[in-house]
């Protein structure tokens, strides 16, 4: 086998991993467990290999790529809570919508609490949650630093700079000074397991796919709730028996979302108050859309900017 790549940055490695899977090249990464032996802490670079045979395609695909993920990229504005939130997303990659308003509606906090994201990408439900409720403190974080540049750059010209910043973390790695707790926790991670759906856009996959890591997700954000907060999650619907297994069986609160009255829910919102006695519960939920495909009034209060409450 021979090297193609050699890179201590897991974001460029997991883009070109992306890219060679994308032109069915088998890859393999080398030197992983020599850097954790080492205690390097990541400075060791890893060596992305593939088959003699697949070495010219390799590098081409990977030249390709990395040339395309260079490349400035095209930006949006998007409105969010009735046009009051202006957020600027990239066009291509993971897109923030619904999800993130949903998400951000759900959380209970109080002027002076401080809530943590796990996987804030341009910020939009961190933005969505600080417009709603004033006073609140909020660090975001993506292991994706041109995100977190763009999200940074959304607080500040939405006018929540002093009390809303992003930084560059792994979610699953995080440093110890953000090894603390907070009052509320919230995440959207990524929607597909090892199984799912891999989108050819890698950026796209690399926010959408978690390889099999949704329980290390819940967990991160269970550990740095503090007692008596809340942690809240949006997960496909289909995603609930991974996560009840990671999850407690008391303080947890699972909120269907129906896309119309009489269809099988799509998303849920799972909430877990640490340290509660009460039983699991199954709430009875939000129906999205009316029959003609407009919001409900109901939901749209909530994209307007009023809480879910759960």
């Amino acid at each position: 086998m021979r090297p193609v790549l050699k890179t201590n940055d897991p974001v460029l490695l997991s883009f070109a991993r992306d890219l060679l899977a994308q032109g069915d090249v088998p890859s393999m990464v080398f030197d992983e467990n020599a850097s954790v032996m080492d205690g390097s802490l990541g400075i060791l670079p890893r060596r992305l290999m593939v088959a003699d045979e697949d070495f010219e395609r390799g590098k081409a695909l990977l030249s390709d790529g990395l040339a395309r993920r260079a490349a400035p990229k095209e930006i949006s504005e998007d409105l969010f809570l009735g046009g009051r939130l202006v957020v600027r997303q990239f066009r291509e990659g993971f897109r923030a919508g619904l999800d993130a308003v949903l998400l951000a509606a759900a959380v209970p906090p109080g002027a002076g609490e401080n809530v943590l994201e796990l996987g804030s990408g341009a910020g939009t439900a961190s933005l969505c949650l600080a417009a709603r409720v004033a006073g609140v403190t909020i660090t975001g974080t993506d292991i994706e630093s041109d995100l977190v540049g763009l999200a940074n750059g959304n607080a500040t010209a939405n006018g929540m700079g002093e009390r809303v910043v992003f930084v560059t973390v792994d979610v699953l790695d995080l440093p110890p000074d953000m090894k603390r707790d907070y009052d509320h926790v919230i995440c959207n991670p990524p929607f597909h397991g090892s199984d799912g759906e891999t989108s050819p856009d890698a950026a796209r996959a690399l926010a959408m796919q978690d390889d099999g890591a949704l329980a290390a997700w819940l967990g991160v954000g269970l550990k740095r709730t503090a007692s008596g907060g809340t942690f809240t999650a949006i997960l496909r619907a289909d995603r609930l028996g991974e996560a009840l297994t990671a999850l407690p069986q008391t303080g947890l609160r699972i909120f269907p979302l129906w896309p119309r009255g009489g269809e099988a829910a799509k998303r849920i919102v799972i909430q877990v108050k640490k340290g509660s006695r009460a039983p699991l519960a199954l709430l009875p939920g939000l129906v999205l859309h009316r029959p003609d495909g407009a919001y409900t009034a109901e939901a749209d209060e909530i994209l307007r900017g009023a809480a879910l409450t759960i």
